[in-house]
């Protein structure tokens, strides 16, 4: 027997585990949302949010944290009302330098069917229709990187 056909199957399993090892982190980077520094998804939260049938119930929901948010107990909920204060802890994109502004085309753009219809320094005010309602979505500025959140239907 060669030499060659006997190193053949070894140098193909040494590729195939090479080949893995090279992979796996590759996909492990893919896996992740967004990149350290950068402004997390907001979009699962919020269309939770939106959705949600009573918020008094969204406090003891995971789904509807939002990212950035230390706890619930930063959210008041009623039948028709879910307002919620929090620092933004994201840096400016490059894109974006305020997180009001951040958040407002994160906003604009979690929403098939959206009405951007204020867009001041200091508040966005959106009109989300829904095929069971029609939901008011505020975000506002308080101070330095304090956002409020504010959906009313």
């Amino acid at each position: 027997m060669s030499f060659d056909r006997r190193a053949t199957p070894l140098i193909q399993r040494l590729a195939l585990v090479l080949g893995a090892g090279l992979l796996l982190p590759s996909a492990a980077d893919a896996a992740q949302t967004s990149q350290p520094g950068e402004p997390a998804d907001v979009c699962p939260a919020l269309k939770f949010i939106v959705d949600a049938p009573d918020f008094k119930q969204l406090h003891t929901q995971p789904a509807a944290q939002l990212p950035g948010l230390s706890n619930a107990d930063d959210c008041r909920a009623n039948s028709r009302s879910y307002d919620c204060h929090w620092r933004a802890h994201w840096q400016a994109d490059g894109v974006v330098n305020d997180p009001l502004e951040e958040f407002g085309a994160d906003i604009a753009a979690c929403f098939p069917n959206v009405v951007h219809d204020v867009n001041t320094p200091t508040q966005q005010h959106f009109i989300v229709t829904t095929a069971e309602r029609r939901v008011n979505v505020t975000a506002s500025v308080h101070g330095q990187n304090e956002l409020r959140l504010r959906v009313t239907r």
